[in-house]
C-alpha cells in the first residue's frame, strides 16, 4: 500500500511500466528560468519547414518500392504550380488512395452491390482508373480536350500512365507546370461533379465538366506565375467566345 491509500499492484508487467516511466523521466532535462514551448525535433533550427518535409517525403518514396512511371508521376504533380489541397488530391489519385467507392467498398464501409456503382450512372465498380478514364462521362470529357489541344486521343490503363501520355503528347506545347496543371485540372472537375451528384442531388453534365477544368486550370496557372499585368481566357458558351478578365 502506498502513500495516502495509493496501491499498485506488484506484478511483471507493472514493473516493466514503471521501468519504462523510469526511462522516460530520466531523459527529460528541465530547463530552469524558460517558458515552455513547442519544438520541431525534425530540423536543425527546431522549426517546421516544408522544404525539410518534402525532402523526407521524397526520401521516404526513394525507399518504398515504388514503379519509375509512378515515382515520376508523383515528383511532377508536387512540383508544379497547383494549390497545396490540388496537389494532395493529384498524390492521392496518383497512389489510388482517393475514397472512390471502389475504395469504400474495400475498407468495408460500403458493401459490394450497387452501392459501389459509378456515380455517373454507369453500372460499373467505381475505381479510379474507371472514374477518372474509362467511364462513358470521362471519355467524352476526355476526347473534347483532345479536340480542344489539337492531340490524339488519349489512352492508358490507370491514371499514372494516362497522366504521362498526356504530358508526352503536349511536351511541345508548353511548360511542364502548365500541362500538368491542365490534366489536374480535368481530373479535379470530373471528381467535384461525382461529389456534387453523391451529395449534393447534382446531375452529370460533361459541359460543365469542361468549363470548369478550363477554368480552375488558367487560375492555376495565373497564380503560379504571379501575374501582375491583366490576363484573359477565352472560352466557348453556346457557341459564343467569352473573354474574362
Amino acid at each position: 500500500m502506498g502513500a495516502e491509500g495509493l496501491s499498485i499492484d506488484n506484478n511483471a508487467e507493472t514493473d516493466l511500466e514503471l521501468e519504462d516511466l523510469t526511462q522516460i523521466l530520466l531523459a527529460v532535462e528541465p530547463i530552469r528560468y524558460t517558458h515552455d514551448g513547442f519544438s520541431w525535433t525534425g530540423g536543425d533550427m527546431g522549426e517546421f519547414s516544408v522544404s525539410f518535409y518534402y525532402k523526407q517525403l521524397m526520401l521516404a518514396l526513394n525507399e518504398e518500392k515504388v514503379d519509375p512511371s509512378h515515382k515520376e508521376a508523383l515528383k511532377h504533380v508536387w512540383r508544379s504550380w497547383l494549390p497545396s489541397k490540388v496537389k494532395i488530391f493529384g498524390w492521392r489519385l496518383l497512389k489510388d488512395r482517393l475514397a472512390t467507392r471502389a475504395q469504400l467498398v474495400k475498407r468495408g464501409i460500403l458493401e459490394y452491390n450497387a452501392a459501389g456503382f459509378c456515380a455517373f450512372g454507369c453500372l460499373q465498380i467505381e475505381d479510379t482508373a474507371h472514374l477518372f478514364i474509362n467511364c462513358e462521362t470521362s471519355r467524352r470529357v476526355w476526347e473534347n480536350i483532345a479536340i480542344w489541344l489539337g492531340i490524339e486521343p488519349l489512352g492508358g490503363d490507370d491514371c499514372c500512365s494516362h497522366f504521362l501520355v498526356f504530358l508526352v503528347r503536349l511536351r511541345n506545347k508548353g511548360s511542364l507546370r502548365r500541362i500538368v496543371g491542365i490534366w489536374m485540372g480535368i481530373c479535379w472537375s470530373i471528381w467535384q461533379q461525382r461529389n456534387t451528384i453523391i451529395f449534393m442531388d447534382g446531375v452529370r453534365d460533361c459541359e460543365e465538366i469542361l468549363y470548369n477544368a478550363k477554368r480552375c486550370s488558367w487560375f492555376w496557372l495565373a497564380i503560379g506565375n504571379k501575374l501582375k499585368r491583366q490576363c484573359c481566357y477565352v472560352y466557348a458558351v453556346g457557341g459564343l467566345l467569352v473573354v474574362l478578365l
